[in-house]
């Protein structure tokens, strides 16, 4: 096995810094590119998953996937190669924290931040559907940089349609259980590109309060401020059937931005519209019951 000790080289190029995290199958390490002096972070395997066919699998294919995306919110990816049997790739150091970290420290977001860093994931998506669906969607894996840019990570899970589409990964229960569609907990191989829209609508409840949704709970309860479109977008984003749900990252942006507009008072808001409707209908019908249904 390799020496990722600080101050090491791996491959005659990578020079070692530090540890930057780990995972549940690899570590990431902060690294010098000593052939263009830029630091870059580094991605191998742990020691225990060297050798495991299913592990290796899984992480070459989060390499392929990722090089063949190129989005300005994704994860960029600059090397990848074995070197003294071990399995590693070179993507770009991002400079952030998680949503998870942002939640930790500050317990819930704003709601402009909220939209703002849904949109920039949906637009992401919508650009990785083409080709994957990434499967591991949660706060974890979403990471806002110091600029307030946003890098989608992690697609070790994604499913491709290649020979290993149907491989159960090790290390792994194929996705975070809190964020996992319904369908894709039931046969993670058959989804479709509506499972990725599930842990988004997961991601804006609990981004916006602090906590996970509970079943059927509606956002305006926590939330009066908001208006009602809330409800009805939380409820077809997180819908069981995924026929019922947004069917593509595109819709759902388009409708969060929607809401978001209502909120803001730059848009009317439908249900008001139509409780004027129907208030103006009742007092018309009102009226013509007292001139016994007759025109004035």
């Amino acid at each position: 096995m390799l020496n990722f000790e600080n101050g090491s080289i791996v491959a005659d190029r990578y020079l070692i810094k530090r540890k930057l995290g780990q995972g549940g199958m690899g570590a990431v390490f902060l690294v010098e590119d000593t052939q263009t002096g830029k630091e870059v972070a580094l991605k191998t395997l742990l020691d225990k998953y060297a050798q495991n066919q299913h592990a290796a699998v899984r992480f070459v294919r989060e390499a392929n996937t990722l090089a063949r995306l190129d989005h300005p919110c994704i994860m960029k990816i600059y090397d990848a190669k074995q070197w003294e049997s071990t399995l590693f790739y070179v993507m770009e150091y991002v400079n952030g924290k998680s949503l998870r970290q942002w939640l930790r420290e500050r317990g819930k977001l704003p709601l402009n931040s909220v939209v703002r860093v849904l949109c920039l994931v949906a637009d992401a998506l919508t650009h990785a559907h083409r080709l994957t669906i990434h499967r591991d969607l949660a706060p974890e894996n979403i990471m806002v940089l110091e600029n307030g840019e946003v890098r989608l990570l992690d697609f070790g899970l994604a499913k491709l349609d290649d020979r290993y589409k149907d491989l159960t990964c090790a290390g792994t229960n194929l996705g975070r259980i809190e964020y996992i569609a319904p369908e894709q907990q039931v046969n993670a191989a058959k989804v479709d590109k509506r499972a990725d829209i599930y842990p988004l609508g997961i991601m804006f409840f609990e981004l916006l309060t602090g906590r996970r949704p509970k079943f059927n709970e509606k956002i305006t309860t926590m939330l009066p401020e908001l208006p009602s479109e809330a409800d009805d977008f939380m409820l077809r984003a997180t819908a069981p059937a995924p026929q019922d749900r947004f069917p593509t990252a595109h819709a759902f942006r388009s409708e969060l931005m929607r809401v978001y507009k209502i909120s803001q008072g730059e848009l009317p808001s439908t249900k008001v519209e139509e409780k004027k409707k129907n208030t103006f209908g009742k007092i018309t019908e009102w009226i013509k019951g007292l001139f016994g249904g007759k025109k004035a």
